[in-house]
């Protein structure tokens, strides 16, 4: 039996499409369906099927909007203190417990000190908890709800407008990896580790 690689290239693009519908962060889902309905639109070209390739070359084109609109908004952000004892505090610690907890006990944040609900676009989109000490913030939970998980909150706040935390009085910022994919999150927001391990991360202001 030969190898039809023509028909494996549709095999690989229905996959590619699946897997983008499995995507939580809209924008994920965008690049890789882009990605999967460019490989259709080949495939339909190949296979002369003008409907298959048309189709998904609209789809093709939709991606490509809808992230050039993303790309490109003026979005707005913003750090807003969050009241540890509120109910809105609770119900999202709730809402996303499953997650969060993994991460640290919902007891052990209720003893913190300090909490932030990171805005964007005056939707609460995250939030930060730690402990102060001086100028000093030891982050306890960075969590942000899926959706908004592209690294603009971090990018926003850690790398371009530090300003949010400086004038707060936070000068540096302690944050402890779990895993590697937020080692490499932390490094990417300009942390430093302040071990061999790679387990304690700094990042300081000014």
């Amino acid at each position: 039996m030969s190898f039809d690689w023509v028909e494996w290239l549709g095999y690989l693009a229905s996959v590619i499409v699946l897997i983008s519908l499995t995507m939580a962060s809209i924008v994920k889902l965008r690049w890789i369906n882009l990605f999967g309905a460019l490989l259709f639109t080949i495939y339909g070209i190949l296979i002369d099927s003008i409907p298959v390739a048309f189709l998904n070359f609209g789809i093709v084109l939709i991606n490509i909007y809808y992230l050039y609109q993303y790309y490109t908004a003026r979005e707005k952000f913003d750090l807003v203190k969050a009241d540890i004892d509120s109910e809105l505090f609770d119900h999202f610690l709730q809402t996303h417990k499953e997650e969060i907890e993994k991460i640290v006990s919902i007891p052990l944040i209720k003893q913190s000190q300090k909490a932030l609900y990171m805005l964007r676009n005056d939707e609460i989109a995250g939030i930060l908890v730690g402990d102060r000490v001086g100028d000093i913030l030891d982050i306890k939970l960075d969590y942000v709800i899926p959706r908004y998980r592209d690294f603009k909150l971090g990018e926003y706040y850690f790398v371009k407008h530090p300003e949010y935390f400086t004038r707060r009085g936070i000068r540096k910022i302690f944050a402890h990896a779990r895993e590697e994919s937020h080692r490499t999150y932390l490094e990417r927001m300009g942390f430093e580790p302040t071990d061999e391990k790679r387990a304690t991360y700094e990042k300081v202001f000014g």
